[in-house]
């Protein structure tokens, strides 16, 4: 569950009244408290966003509201091309004729050579930049990027950046002198930057050129800790929630009610302000995922 909400208790009781319901939520207060934040997290996960409000809210007097960006902490592969013809990462003077048949012939050992003389770093998949710029003989001032959508939306810094070397190891570009870069299109043409797209979808661009040359995978090969959140919570968000969160409520109190007809009123009613809020989200291009 999480630890803050996107709305307040009062937009949980304008929910209530606006669908016809009882909006006094006072005498179940902590209950209603854990419906808003049971239904916040669920809302970031499914539209890879969070949102905060810098200065609170003013009626926010029992709910925790989202204050200030997340940090979130990912692990990422390297893009690749989607399909490689069989030995294109190969040194040139390696790789086999066109039309041979020596693929088919050779044994076991000469493929354990082969796959020795691979080069990862030229199965790259190039993002800004010639996609040959990875083929000898290279040229470092030619741009080659690679790129990595990053897991949340509106990215707000870059914290860690670790990259793998030839050994396994890994290199923090944001540590490290060496290397720079940050947030935004000022820093594009740095080591690596992140732009943040419409809708704040937010992309990681690395230099390829400032790779290693003999990467040791390309698989779990970046590491990035970044911060996130939308500064602002729109008032379709914050609806969205108290509707999610009131639908619960409603939901929790028909077990003391008896009458059938009642139970599938209430029911029906609940669903209605869950579709309302699925309403509400098309705008960010998602809606509530239920588990």
């Amino acid at each position: 569950m999480s630890e803050v909400g996107y709305c307040t208790l009062e937009d949980v009781r304008r929910a209530l009244r606006k669908a016809g319901l009882p909006g006094d939520v006072a005498q179940d207060e902590r209950i209603a408290v854990d419906a808003i934040l049971a239904e916040t997290e669920p809302l970031e996960r499914s539209l890879s966003r969070h949102f905060y409000e810098p200065g609170g809210i003013d009626e926010a007097t029992v709910v925790t509201v989202a204050t200030e960006p997340k940090t979130r902490d990912d692990e990422h592969d390297l893009p690749t091309h989607a399909g490689l013809v069989h030995g294109a990462s190969e040194r040139d003077r390696y790789r086999y004729r066109e039309n041979s048949d020596a693929l088919l012939e050779s044994d076991p050992r000469s493929d354990r050579r082969r796959k020795s003389r691979r080069e990862p770093k030229r199965e790259l998949r190039i993002a800004i930049g010639d996609a040959e710029a990875l083929e000898p003989p290279i040229d470092e001032t030619r741009p080659a990027y690679t790129r990595i959508r990053l897991e949340r939306h509106y990215v707000d810094a870059i914290n860690k950046l670790l990259v793998i070397g030839p050994d396994g190891a890994y290199t923090d570009w944001v540590a490290e002198a060496d290397y720079d870069g940050g947030v935004g299109l000022e820093h594009r043409g740095s080591e690596y930057w992140v732009r943040i797209n419409s809708g704040g979808v937010s992309e990681l661009y690395l230099d390829v050129h400032a790779m290693a040359d003999d990467l040791n995978s390309l698989s779990n090969a970046v590491y990035v800790d970044f911060d996130h959140g939308h500064s602002g919570i729109p008032r379709a968000v914050r609806r969205a929630v108290a509707l999610r969160a009131g639908a619960e409520l409603v939901e929790e109190s028909v077990v003391e009610i008896p009458d059938n007809a009642t139970i599938y009123g209430i029911e029906t009613k609940a669903e209605e302000m869950r579709e309302k809020a699925d309403t509400l989200l098309e705008e960010y291009g998602g809606k509530y995922e239920d588990e």
